[in-house]
């Protein structure tokens, strides 16, 4: 029995030292999945409001008729034949014609002569618009004057002339001149007032008598003619509305826009600013711009938005801004940052095809340290909670078993990548890896290896995503109502993770233009 028994412990200490011999090599790590996390609503912040421009026309041929019309503002002020006795005593006499109001030019002189083949009346029809103030505060008329001023004999002192522009010196020139206020008011009607009207001298009399000029007098009673009937004419610019034309736009704008089967762009419309003046022809532009924070949403059709056109907020955008039809005018080229259209989208990465990926890229990877070694069987992602995304590592080698890590998915803006931030081991792995793991294993540098490959380009998702806005941009809406848009950039901005799957934020930036046309 003796060599028998002497038998069984020789067997007993080999398999001990067998155990011994492959511990730091053969051994298995598999530490518990780690619970889900509370979840937190998306905290990914809004953009800023988008701008819709509307060009909508006012027409204000109406108005130059009136001006132009003698019966409302003269175009002869006579009073050649009789002196007016002023306070002082001097008595004079003056006479006045005007040719038609004109729209001024707006810091410039006024053209002097038609092209070939045109009229100056044409020319100045062609070109009034050109002095509309691009603020949107106001516009000025202007006529071109010729004068002349006499003085009764016995007011003259010495050898004082007795007038200035009669005879050979006939005519003197100078430019009548009406400024007019115009503003849009909430109810998208015009209010237009008369400021003051001026008479400016090209070339000015010089009769002065004691201590008093007679130039100055003569322009008050020439601006005391206009008054009366520029400002009547002025007040035809009060029936002006562009009302019918907002609403048209609003009731277009506010359904949502189907840009392929179950993706739908809503542009979520909530107000309406004045953009400013601007000239195109024979009619003024009024932009519009309407704000919103358009949005691309998956699934069914979702409800229209903002059902009544609202009162117009009469503040100006910008002061920069200027008119879609100037543009291609004296406008540089530059846009105020307020005049930009954004259109978001949350698109939804699933977890199982990041997993797929991502195993497919870390299978084979070896990690090395003090001659063992281990290598990667395969990835899986999936959502913790709390915008936390967990990551398990599967491998084999000198150590078979898997790991999990943590980390926060985070956007590259400049390589459009997500990445995991912060990644680390979870505390269930972290204890056993610091207490029931070899040294070799504890340091060696798995998580370091792994990291520069969790990184998932999104740039054909973006690239597809703005293919669709583009498109969606650039449609007829209604027999009247077409979009012009452009998209100059389209990039991920922002991502969060939830426990069914990863959400990539982008944004488009470019610009958004409503033409409004006549029904068919």
């Amino acid at each position: 029995m003796l060599p028998s028994s002497r038998h069984r412990v020789v067997i007993a200490l080999s398999f001990l030292l067998s155990l011994t011999s492959c511990s730091d090599t053969d051994f298995v790590v598999r530490p518990p999945a780690p619970e889900k996390l509370s979840t937190i609503e998306n905290p990914i912040v809004g953009t800023t409001d988008s701008v819709i421009s509307v060009p909508v026309q006012l027409d204000l041929s109406p108005f130059l008729q009136a001006v132009n019309d003698q019966n409302m503002i003269p175009k002869k002020f006579d009073h050649w034949g009789s002196f007016i006795k002023h306070p002082k005593g001097v008595e004079y006499k003056y006479y006045a014609e005007r040719d038609d109001f004109s729209i001024e030019r707006s810091g410039s002189q006024q053209m002097g002569g038609a092209e070939p083949g045109m009229s100056n009346g044409d020319l100045s029809l062609r070109n009034w618009w050109k002095g509309i103030d691009l603020s949107g505060s106001s516009i000025s008329v202007s006529a071109p004057l010729r004068y002349k001023i006499g003085l009764h004999p016995h007011s003259q002192i010495d050898d004082a002339p007795a007038q200035c522009g009669d005879g050979s010196e006939w005519p003197k020139q100078g430019t009548l001149k009406g400024s007019i206020a115009m503003a849009m008011m909430p109810n998208y009607g015009v209010s237009a007032s008369l400021r003051g009207v001026t008479v400016n001298p090209v070339d000015p009399c010089k009769l002065r008598m004691a201590d008093m000029d007679l130039y100055p007098v003569v322009n008050a009673k020439l601006s005391e003619h206009v008054k009366g009937g520029l400002s009547k004419a002025v007040s035809q610019l009060n029936t002006l509305t562009v009302r019918s034309h907002a609403e048209e736009v609003w009731s277009a704008l506010r359904n949502p826009i189907q840009l392929e089967p179950d993706v739908w762009l809503l542009l979520n419309i909530d107000k309406v600013k004045h953009g400013g003046f601007s000239g195109d022809g024979h009619v003024v532009n009024d932009t519009l711009q309407i704000t919103g924070n358009p949005v691309i949403v998956y699934g069914a059709e979702p409800s229209a938005t903002s059902a009544a056109l609202p009162q117009i907020e009469t503040e100006p955008v910008s002061p920069e801004f200027r008119g879609v039809a100037d543009v291609q005018g004296d406008y540089s080229g530059t846009r105020s940052a307020s005049n930009r259209f954004h259109v978001l989208s949350d698109t939804q990465v699933d977890y199982s095809t990041l997993s797929k990926s991502l195993s497919n890229r870390l299978r084979g990877k070896r990690v090395v340290n003090k001659g063992n070694f281990i290598q990667v069987t395969g990835a899986t992602i999936s959502g913790l909670g709390a915008n936390q995304v967990l990551l398990r590592v599967d491998f084999t080698g000198d150590a078979r078993g898997h790991v999990y890590l943590i980390g926060k998915p985070e956007i590259n803006a400049m390589t459009q990548t997500v990445y995991l931030g912060g990644l680390r081991y979870d505390p269930k792995t972290t204890h056993l890896l610091q207490t029931a793991v070899p040294e070799w294993f504890y340091h060696a540098p798995l998580r370091e290896a792994i990291t520069p490959e969790i990184v998932f380009g999104v740039t054909p998702m973006i690239d597809r995503l703005r293919d669709l806005v583009k498109t969606g941009l650039n449609r007829t809406l209604s027999p009247t109502v077409s979009m012009q848009g452009t998209v100059t950039s389209m990039q991920g901005v922002a991502v969060f993770a939830d426990i069914d799957a990863l959400h990539v934020r982008a944004m488009s930036d470019g610009t958004l233009n409503v033409a409004v046309g006549s029904k068919p």
